[in-house]
C-alpha cells in the first residue's frame, strides 16, 4: 500500500522570502532592460516595467478608492482592497492620488470603466520594489502585494469596487443634525 504523507515537509513550505523573490523575478520579466530596472528597485525603490506582456494596470483616481472604503486611512484601505479584490496586487502611488491595479494583459481589449484608465501594451509604468509594502508618505506601496507570481485582480470585482466608489462620490453629502436644531 503506497501512501503519501499528510503533513508538509520543510521542503514543502515556501516562505515569503521564496515568494516574495518568485514574484520580483516575474514582475521583472516585463523589465525592458532586467539590469536597470533591478538596480532601479534597490536604489529608487521603484522601476519601470512595460505592460502588456504579463499584466497591464488599471489607474483609479484615489477619491474612487478611499470613498469605495469609506476612508483614506493607508491601513484600513489596504484592508479593504484586499478583501474586495480578492488579495489581487495593488500599489498606491503619488501620495495615494492614484492606485494601480493589476490585471491580465487581455483587460486593455474589455475595460472601458468611466473614471479609470487602463494602461495600453508597451506603457511603461513606475511600479514599487517588492519590498514595499508598507505605507510612508509620499513613496509608492504596495498597498496589497502580489502574494505569487501571475496573480492579478479579476475585472470584475474591480470593476465593482470603482462602481461603488463613484457611488459613494456622487451621493450628496448630508450635514450632520445637531440635536435641538430641527422644530
Amino acid at each position: 500500500m503506497n501512501s503519501t504523507p499528510t503533513n508538509p515537509t520543510a521542503a514543502d513550505v515556501t516562505t515569503g522570502a521564496e515568494r516574495a523573490l518568485a514574484v520580483e523575478h516575474w514582475l521583472l520579466l516585463a523589465a525592458p532592460d532586467v539590469t536597470k530596472a533591478r538596480q532601479e528597485w534597490e536604489t529608487l525603490g521603484m522601476a519601470l516595467l512595460r505592460c502588456g506582456g504579463r499584466f497591464t494596470a488599471i489607474c483609479i483616481p484615489g477619491a474612487i478608492v478611499h470613498a469605495a472604503a469609506g476612508t483614506d486611512a493607508p491601513a484600513r484601505v489596504d484592508a479593504f482592497l484586499a478583501e474586495v479584490l480578492d488579495g489581487g496586487p495593488v500599489f498606491a502611488a503619488a501620495g495615494l492620488d492614484r492606485y494601480y491595479a493589476l490585471v491580465g494583459a487581455s483587460a486593455v481589449r474589455d475595460w472601458d470603466i468611466f473614471g479609470t484608465e487602463c494602461l495600453p501594451c508597451g506603457c511603461l509604468l513606475g511600479v514599487p520594489a517588492v519590498s514595499l509594502t508598507e505605507y510612508e508618505p509620499g513613496v509608492p506601496y504596495w498597498s496589497v502585494p502580489m502574494d505569487s507570481l501571475g496573480d492579478v485582480c479579476l475585472a470584475a470585482p474591480l470593476a465593482d469596487m470603482v462602481a461603488y466608489g463613484r457611488d459613494r462620490l456622487a451621493a450628496p453629502q448630508r450635514e450632520p443634525i445637531e440635536r435641538g436644531t430641527i422644530s
